[in-house]
């Protein structure tokens, strides 16, 4: 369907003005509330985002020192006598672990954060 120039821009408004209000209205019905974050709300994220990282919490040596850690339970799990299903499941969720704290360990490193603190 095609609007003529004459009929899209009528009483100065333009069709695409009205478009973008109807969409902004089914938005603001779609997504609930709005919310504001002060600049202050903001920063003291922020720094509470970095504070694991400063202190020396999260660094590539503790993330080893962790990945190590697992691949010793993983080991002492194998030599259980669980039943084997059991053995099964708690392998495979330490694997997933494993995995994870290696995804953090990339994405430090392309962060290009240092092995310490």
């Amino acid at each position: 369907m095609y609007v003529e120039l004459t009929e899209a821009h009528m009483d100065g408004f333009s069709f695409e003005m009205h478009l973008k209000e109807v969409a902004q209205e089914q938005a603001k019905a779609i997504l609930g509330d709005f919310v504001e974050f002060s600049d202050e709300a903001i920063q003291a994220f922020r720094e509470a985002a970095i504070e694991p990282i400063k202190n020396g919490t999260f660094t590539l040596e503790r993330l080893e020192q962790r990945i190590n850690t697992v691949r010793g339970e993983i080991a002492q799990m194998w030599n259980s006598a669980l039943p084997d299903d059991v053995k099964y499941r708690e392998i495979s969720a330490k694997e997933n672990e494993i995995s994870l704290l290696q995804a953090g360990q990339f994405t430090f490193a392309k962060a290009g954060f240092s092995k310490m603190v």
